[in-house]
């Protein structure tokens, strides 16, 4: 059955030849792409020629590149433009020469000549059987002779020796054992950790130092009242007088109450008459009429013969003066609200909420945090004045809404990280004592981005690790009390070390260190004090 295998444009020679590896046909087709280069030297052909002759299949090809093409016509792989021609006709490789057999190098070479050949030379320089017998013979009796009686004696003193000193390098290296049981003590350790707690973080970061925060929030309602400090002149009364009207014509004038008069020079001044009055018909008829000053003030307070002009309709029948002064006019000074009033009663405020706003938050802390007092911040969400600015109180109100948000710690994950830190702060194989963990955090606290800054310092003891190997290297060969004195001078031990050595008539511990075991023993250690 004949495979065909396309063949992808990506694909590198010795993919195809990994390809060719997984396949169990004694025919394959190689469908290749017109612009695929792979095989366009005789080189690259040959090494994929070699790897059909190694699987024992015949490889064709299909493909219209012209270099292609040459290659494989020079080593002798088929190759055709279309697939319908390779299924339809009879090839196979006609590769130059024969892959070579590893195990049968000669395999396809010629035959050599009969006078080369091995059978000939075999009989010509080969011993006979008899020949060959009579060696055998003459060698085994030259085995069987026997040895002298002195060197017999001799080979039998070596042997003895041989055994003696084994039996004494026995006894003296390999019978001897001990055991010796340490058990180590403690040494302090004092470790800064500066971390941060994140509240945007779901899980600790060990790496960073960095731990999850929470958010606590609520909101405090205030309201607080100040005294005005502002003040401005008020009017009070109006400015009262008469003046006198003269009939420009003959007709008789009606001025009723309110009519306007006003000053003509400078700022105008508006009064009005307080009641109607009749002018009589003819030029220079004269009525005297009350008059008081539309705005009170002391500014309606003007001298005599200023007013001088009447209000419009009135004016060219009539003219109109004061002979005398008006008078009666004041003023009061009123208190107003201020800017600086409704700054100092916000600041006011505030300040008394910030003092309150550590107690109320720790109202939704759960047990276990830690709320950090630096990462405390407040956030005005609602305001209402009960005046304006300028306008006229004794006193304003202020009602305050604010919100109140800080960061809050899970202590047991906070106690969790410093234990994984102190772990990795100690030496190797170390055993931190848990129980003796003391933190206790810096002042230095800080608030940046959303996130709290802090320093602990964090205090344990930690049972010194001892190196077994080390110490039966150390020892060995020592006598107990040397050995004792020893240790205890190379490493802090909670008590003095115990020794059993089997047999005890051994003055010293075993010269040869794997006879002696160390027993660790950090339990004890560990233990509380």
């Amino acid at each position: 059955m004949t495979e065909i295998l396309e063949i992808s444009p990506e694909a590198t020679l010795d993919a195809v030849r990994r390809q060719l590896m997984r396949l169990r046909q004694r025919k394959v087709v190689l469908v290749l792409p017109d612009e695929w280069q792979e095989l366009d030297n005789a080189a690259q052909m040959r090494l994929l020629q070699r790897q059909g002759q190694r699987q024992r299949c015949e490889i064709s090809l299909i493909t219209r590149n012209e270099r292609t093409h040459l290659a494989a016509q020079q080593v002798g792989v088929p190759v055709f433009i279309k697939l319908d021609e390779a299924l339809n006709s009879y090839w196979r490789m006609q590769p130059p020469s024969p892959l070579l057999d590893p195990r049968r190098l000669a395999a396809g070479l010629p035959d050599e000549p009969r006078w080369q050949r091995r059978s000939i030379i075999d009989l010509k320089t080969s011993p006979t059987y008899y020949q060959a017998r009579q060696q055998r013979i003459r060698s085994e009796a030259i085995y069987r002779q026997p040895l002298p009686n002195w060197l017999s004696w001799l080979g039998t003193g070596l042997a003895g020796l041989v055994m003696l000193m084994a039996i004494g390098l026995f006894v003296f290296y390999v019978i001897p054992a001990a055991t010796i049981t340490l058990i180590p003590g403690r040494e302090p350790i004092v470790v800064k950790v500066p971390l941060t707690a994140n509240p945007f973080l779901d899980v600790p970061d060990l790496e960073f130092r960095q731990l999850p925060g929470r958010l606590v929030e609520t909101n405090i309602d205030e309201t607080g009242r100040v005294a005005t400090t502002g003040s401005r002149q008020k009017a009070t009364e109006r400015s009262q007088g008469s003046v006198v009207f003269s009939n420009l014509g003959p007709n008789f004038v009606n001025v009723p109450a309110g009519t306007i008069v006003s000053t003509s020079t400078g700022s105008s001044i508006n009064f009005r008459t307080t009641v109607n009055v009749g002018l009589p018909g003819g030029i220079n008829q004269r009525v005297t009429a009350p008059i008081e000053a539309v705005d009170p003030g002391v500014q309606g307070n003007v001298r005599a013969n200023t007013i001088n002009t009447i209000g419009s309709g009135f004016n060219l029948r009539m003219q109109v003066t004061n002979p005398g002064g008006t008078s009666g006019g004041g003023s009061q000074l009123t208190a107003i609200v201020t800017q600086e009033d409704r700054d100092k009663l916000l600041a006011d405020l505030m300040a008394r909420i910030e003092a309150r706003a550590a107690a109320d938050l720790q109202k939704n802390v759960l047990e276990g945090e830690w709320l950090s007092p630096e990462s405390i911040q407040t956030f005005v969400t609602a305001q209402a004045f009960s005046a304006f600015n300028d306008e006229e109180a004794e006193e304003v109100e202020l009602t305050l809404r604010v919100l109140v948000r800080g960061v809050a710690v899970d202590q047991a994950i906070l106690r969790e990280m410093l234990l994984t830190t102190m772990q990795r702060s100690i030496p190797e194989r170390g055993k931190l004592v848990a129980s003796t963990l003391a933190t206790q955090r810096d002042a230095d606290v800080a608030f940046v981005q959303g996130s709290v800054l802090f320093t602990m310092t964090v205090g344990a003891e930690y049972v010194i690790p001892i190196d077994p190997v080390e110490v039966r290297t150390a020892i060995a060969g020592l006598p107990p009390a040397e050995a004792i004195a020893l240790v205890q001078q190379r490493w802090p031990l909670e008590r003095p070390p115990e020794i059993y050595r089997d047999p005890e008539w051994f003055a010293t511990l075993p010269p040869l260190g794997n006879r002696i075991q160390v027993r660790v023993e950090y339990e004890p250690s560990l233990a509380s004090r």
